[in-house]
């Protein structure tokens, strides 16, 4: 009994360090909305009419673009840490082997 309440107290603090994160798209905004208007002009030429659903589906993939340009410079920070973190480690080990032959 004690150790399930240690384990519900313990998953309890790491939701709370957990950082909330906001699932919501934000709303395409005018400028956004007129910059792939433009695009899709330049694209179909004058004669073509796009629809609000070709404009949505520009907005979407550039908005995945951006999350995937975010999620791809986390990994390459987490990538570096993970190579830092053990070079830190052989030289920290060094140091305590010197220092006991040492002593």
């Amino acid at each position: 009994m004690v150790m399930r309440n240690e384990f519900v107290g313990f998953m309890r603090f790491l939701s709370m360090r957990r950082p909330q994160i906001d699932h919501q798209i934000p709303e395409p905004t005018a400028e956004d909305l007129e910059r792939i208007g433009k695009l899709l002009r330049h694209v179909g030429g004058q004669d073509v009419a796009w629809g609000a659903q070709q404009s949505l589906d520009v907005w979407v993939i550039e908005q995945r673009a951006k999350l995937d340009q975010r999620m791809s410079e986390r990994i390459r920070t987490a990538s570096w840490a993970r190579v830092v973190a053990p070079a830190g480690l052989v030289v920290c080990t060094a140091g305590l082997i010197w220092a006991t032959l040492a002593a």
